[in-house]
C-alpha cells in the first residue's frame, strides 16, 4: 500500500505495566508505516469546525485524550474473559484537517478510503459528528457498485437538519444522498434519540425515509439486548456492510458531561457498552466511530474514559470474532 495523503503520524502513549503479568494496549499497538496490514486501525479526526457549536468547542482534542486512556488499558477484559492480544492493531495517526469545513471533509474521505480498501476495520475517533459523513463516503468508495451499507447510530439527535450547511447535524440526511444511493433509510437505525431538540418536521422526515428510531424509553422498557438484536436485523437487511457511529452525547449527561450537547434522560454507559459488544461480533460490521468527546468541557476525564471503554469493548468483539474463525 502506498503512503496515504493527509495522515499525520502520532506517537502511541506508552504506559509500562509495573506488574509483569499485565500487558497494556499501548504495548501491542503499532504506529502504522503505511503498508502493514492489521485487523483494526485507529484513526483520529481532530476536527470541530461545525459552525453550530462555536460556543462549545473542544472535540478536536478528543483523539488525543481518548488515546491516552485507551492505550493505558490492559489487553484483558474481565467481564468478557477476552484478551485482545490476538488482534493486530495499528494506529494510523490523525487526519491532517484544516479550519475549512469542506476541505477537511475532503481530506477525511481521501485518507480513509485506502484504509477501508485495505480490509482493516477502522476505529475512528473524532472530532465533531459532521466527520461521519466523509467517513461513510470513504467506506462507500471502497465498495463495489451495487453493494449496500447499513448504519447503526447511537445519538441523542436525528442529525438530519434541513436548510443548514456546514453543521454536525446533517450527516444522516447526507449519507442517503450519496451517489448510487448506497445507503437507504430502511437500513439506518438510531438508538437513543430523545429530548426537545427537534420537531414534528424531523419526526415526519425519519418516518418518510424509513429510518428506525429507538428512544431511551424503548431501551429501558424493552431491554438493550432486544433493541440491539432488532437494530442489527434492520441494519443488515439486504446490505453488505454495517457502519457503527457513536455520538457520546447519546449518554445521559451524568455519564458524559464533556460533550458539545450534554442532555439529561439519555442512555447509561452500560447500555451502549453492552450493545457495542454484541454489534461488534456481527460479521458485517466494518467500522466504528466515536464522536463529540470534548475534553475541555469534561469533568475528571469522565467522557474520555467512557469513550475508551466503548472502543475497548468493540475491540473485544473483533477479537472474539477472529478467534471464532480459527
Amino acid at each position: 500500500m502506498k503512503k496515504i495523503r493527509y495522515l499525520h503520524p502520532i506517537r502511541i502513549p506508552k504506559h509500562p505495566a509495573l506488574d509483569p503479568h499485565i500487558t497494556r494496549l499501548g504495548q501491542i499497538a503499532r504506529e502504522w508505516d503505511g503498508s502493514e496490514r492489521a485487523d483494526a486501525a485507529i484513526v483520529g479526526i481532530p476536527f470541530d469546525g461545525s459552525i453550530d457549536h462555536r460556543a462549545r468547542r473542544g472535540a478536536r482534542l478528543g483523539p488525543c485524550f481518548i488515546r491516552e486512556v485507551l492505550y493505558a488499558k490492559s489487553t484483558f477484559y474481565l467481564e468478557l474473559d477476552t484478551d485482545i492480544g490476538n488482534l493486530k492493531i495499528v494506529d494510523c495517526g490523525d487526519v491532517n484537517v484544516t479550519t475549512n469545513f469542506r476541505e477537511s471533509h475532503r481530506r477525511i474521505e481521501a485518507a480513509l478510503t485506502p484504509i477501508f480498501e485495505s480490509g482493516m476495520v477502522p476505529v475512528i475517533i473524532g472530532g465533531d459528528h459532521s466527520a461521519t459523513y466523509p467517513s461513510i463516503r470513504a467506506l462507500c468508495n471502497s465498495m463495489e457498485d451495487g453493494k449496500r451499507l447499513g448504519v447503526i447510530d447511537f445519538d441523542s439527535h436525528h442529525d438530519c437538519r434541513s436548510g443548514l450547511e456546514e453543521v454536525s447535524g446533517l450527516w444522516v440526511r447526507e449519507i442517503q444522498e450519496i451517489e448510487k444511493t448506497t445507503v437507504r433509510g430502511k437500513n439506518i437505525v438510531q438508538i437513543g434519540v430523545h429530548g426537545s431538540a427537534y420537531s414534528q418536521f424531523y419526526r415526519d422526515y425519519v418516518r418518510k425515509t424509513g429510518i428506525t428510531v429507538f428512544t431511551p424509553i424503548d431501551v429501558r422498557k424493552r431491554g438493550v439486548d432486544t433493541i440491539t438484536k432488532e437494530a442489527l436485523d434492520l441494519a443488515s437487511d439486504g446490505v453488505d456492510v454495517i457502519y457503527v457511529s457513536v455520538d457520546i452525547d447519546v449518554l445521559d449527561q451524568t455519564f458524559a458531561p464533556g460533550t458539545l450537547a450534554p442532555t439529561p434522560g439519555g442512555l447509561t454507559s452500560w447500555d451502549v457498552i453492552e450493545s457495542i459488544i454484541e454489534i461488534s461480533r456481527h460479521p458485517l460490521v466494518r467500522a466504528l466511530d466515536i464522536m463529540e468527546v470534548a475534553p475541555p468541557l469534561d469533568a475528571d476525564n469522565m467522557t474520555s474514559k467512557v469513550a475508551a471503554e466503548i472502543i475497548m469493548n468493540f475491540l473485544c468483539g473483533l477479537s472474539q470474532k477472529k478467534s471464532s474463525k480459527h
